[in-house]
């Protein structure tokens, strides 16, 4: 197989052996591949600083098998994130790499990760625009929410109250924790669907009912971007006096 420039997010890369690294990077063509960048790691590589996580770039490589050989790097552009932005980019970074298979082609992905990525390096705020990347990676992988209408069919109203489960879906009324329930109002599910959240608590709603959804797909291994998010927050906790704002998170 050969790929000559393609359009491609790096998601991801580590060392391998002496001077090379492995590339994890997400094509709108070809879907997430893994390469090996050989002597990518070298002082003098006609790659170095190319191959940065959350870069836009386009790729050329070849071969056979779980890892390619990249030939080629033209970088287009990276993301100036920082603080939140960066966990936020981090996050659905890792969401991609697990939620998708080698070799499995989702433009729409690709264009949602990228306008993502776009948008927080512009000072979009992350914990808004993740909720909605949720929702199309959810749709596109054949798992997405209907937010639309309950499980018996009736539609979803801006002013009610709603419960969701992961494997039973909406129902009208309160929620009940203790069955795993999570309670969300019509005016968030509206919200989701109409790509605007009205207010802090519709987006900590959102916030929930996604992760809800995902938990399912990404089964009992934690994200090590959550992880990295919460030990930060646990420790910002620690050195704020008493009566402070959280942060905030992803």
């Amino acid at each position: 197989m050969r790929v000559e420039l393609t359009p491609a997010l790096v998601l991801h890369r580590r060392p391998w052996r002496d001077t090379s690294m492995i590339v994890e990077a997400f094509s709108r063509e070809h879907g997430r591949i893994g390469a090996i960048a050989k002597g990518a790691r070298r002082a003098k590589s006609r790659w170095r600083g190319l191959l940065e996580p959350l870069s836009a770039v386009e790729l050329s490589w070849s071969g056979r098998g779980e890892l390619y050989t990249l030939t080629g790097v033209e970088y287009v552009r990276g993301h100036a994130l920082s603080g939140n932005a960066l966990m936020g980019g981090l996050y659905v970074a890792e969401l991609v790499m697990r939620l998708t298979a080698r070799d499995d082609p989702h433009p729409r992905i690709h264009d949602s990760l990228s306008a993502l990525l776009d948008a927080m390096s512009e000072g979009a705020p992350a914990i808004v625009g993740l909720r909605f990347f949720e929702r199309d990676l959810l749709d596109e992988l054949g798992y997405g929410l209907n937010l639309a209408e309950t499980e018996d069919g009736q539609p979803v109203e801006a002013g009610a109250d709603y419960a969701y489960h992961a494997h039973h879906g909406l129902r009208r009324g309160a929620a009940r924790p203790a069955l795993d329930e999570i309670a969300v109002a019509g005016r968030t599910l509206v919200g989701l669907i109409d790509g605007r959240l009205p207010d802090r608590e519709a987006v900590r709603q959102a916030r929930d009912l996604m992760q809800a959804a995902l938990a399912p797909h990404l089964g009992a291994k934690p994200l090590k971007s959550v992880q990295t998010l919460q030990a930060m927050q646990q420790f910002a906790a620690g050195g704020r006096r008493r009566g402070e704002p959280d942060a905030g998170d992803t």
